[in-house]
């Protein structure tokens, strides 16, 4: 992908996440960048092109991120970076570029969605055995099953509370399924150490 490609995608992943997907035109991209229609067209055939694009792009930004903040840590020490990281990205997601993504590309939505839980799912699996490894996780755990288990349950959860007659914060609901699965996953030792690691970071 070329430099002025990815100008486009920079600058349509900030004005989606401001203003939401279904009020930004292909022609305020353009204004934006000062660039014709034409020089828009030579890189993406439509509008749905550019949506795909921006969420391959956020991923990918996820992807690197984790994969600096996540070097050279152990299992537990991770973990508690993937849970302040989720927590953080509840509170500043963009809301109205979600409902547009829900709406008025479901088809890219459900694809994209399809992606992160499976990258959820891998990347849930490896800490998983890296925990059990260095004896912080219980060493009886079905990986697969658990790592699956947390992937689906977690949309699941999420889906059936939302539509709970009480109304529950993301955020509450977040910190609710983290406290679960790792109670779940830990044994007594990376209880212990989790503990003191939320101890020392407050």
């Amino acid at each position: 992908m070329d430099s002025q490609a990815i100008q486009i995608i920079h600058t349509a992943t900030r004005l989606f996440e401001q203003y939401g997907i279904r009020s930004v035109s292909i022609e305020n991209v353009c204004n934006e960048l000062r660039i014709s229609k034409k020089t828009f067209y030579v890189h993406f055939s439509q509008k749905e092109d550019l949506v795909a694009s921006v969420l391959d792009y956020q991923e990918n930004v996820v992807h690197e991120k984790f994969s600096k903040l996540l070097k050279d840590k152990n299992a537990i020490e991770s973990l508690i970076i993937i849970i302040k990281e989720i927590k953080k990205s509840v509170e500043t997601e963009s809301q109205s570029m979600c409902f547009d993504l829900q709406k008025y590309y479901p088809k890219i939505h459900e694809k994209h969605e399809l992606k992160k839980l499976e990258a959820m799912k891998i990347g849930f699996e490896m800490n998983l055995h890296q925990g059990i490894a260095e004896g912080y996780y219980r060493s009886d755990l079905d990986v697969e099953l658990t790592s699956l288990f947390h992937s689906i349950q977690m949309k699941k959860t999420f889906e059936i509370m939302e539509q709970s007659p009480k109304k529950y914060t993301k955020k509450r609901l977040v910190e609710f399924f983290i406290d679960l699965i790792v109670h779940f996953i830990a044994n007594e030792k990376g209880l212990k150490y989790m503990e003191e690691q939320n101890t020392k970071s407050e």
